[in-house]
């Protein structure tokens, strides 16, 4: 993925080292999206601009430490991130491990730290690229459990709080967001092509335009998941 469409949401409460962070991003060509000083704020810019990697300290203000906000990222959002620190006592560093990060650095850090991380982290992210195949699972329809076929699921679509899983053989309706459908449809052949539409790549009949064909529906790729959509294409 070229440097220019990599997003990258810098979490830190000291102005100084985040205006250097960012500067220093800058230069190398990646996109920093923002930067927030608390929890609340890197969810908020997390939801707004859908980063690729999250540098994110430890220490924040708020009763929402960096390990915290690290474990909601993981439950809700899959996105990868690289710790930042001073904290390197063991009680920080069990807590720390738990959430299984992409990188972790102690300050003061130097560039080569930080692009190292980076791209060890970017490389080993596996939304589009797992080998590891996803699961048949069950949803719940009404009051009976429906077990879902992945080979059978086309895709699933964000309707407002409810996600409309459209297999080859029926529709269902879950009361459910994409966001938390999409931990079990991480793994290929699922695809997310959009905020509001995951695919499976085995069902994909056309290209063309901007949309995706499968069966009689044009499924539109988003502008934030198009360049990974079309990498991933590319290897098949």
């Amino acid at each position: 993925m070229p440097k220019k469409t990599i997003k990258i949401l810098i979490v830190e409460d000291e102005p100084i080292i985040a205006s250097d962070i960012e500067m220093t991003l800058d230069e190398l060509g990646y996109v920093v999206v923002g930067i927030a000083e608390d929890a609340e704020k890197a969810i908020e810019l997390i939801q707004e601009e859908e980063p690729d990697l999250l540098l994110l300290d430890i220490n924040l203000e708020g009763d929402i430490d960096g390990v915290m906000l690290a474990q909601d990222v993981n439950r809700l959002y899959q996105i990868p991130f690289v710790f930042l620190t001073s904290n390197t006592d063991y009680m920080t560093i069990n807590r720390v491990k738990r959430t299984k990060p992409a990188g972790f650095i102690v300050k003061p850090f130097s560039q080569e730290d930080l692009i190292s991380n980076i791209e060890i982290a970017l490389y080993n992210k596996t939304d589009f690229f797992s080998e590891e195949k996803a699961k048949d699972f069950f949803i719940k329809d009404g009051n009976s459990l429906v077990k879902i076929k992945v080979d059978k699921l086309m895709f699933a679509k964000a309707e407002d709080n409810y996600t409309r899983f459209l297999t080859t053989l029926d529709s269902y309706l879950v009361a459910s967001t994409l966001k938390r459908v999409s931990t079990k449809l991480d793994k290929l052949p699922f695809v997310r092509i959009h905020r509001s539409y995951i695919i499976n790549i085995n069902f994909i009949e056309k290209i063309q335009d901007g949309y995706v064909y499968i069966g009689q529906h044009h499924l539109p790729i988003g502008r934030s998941y198009h360049d990974q959509f079309f990498e991933y294409i590319r290897k098949i």
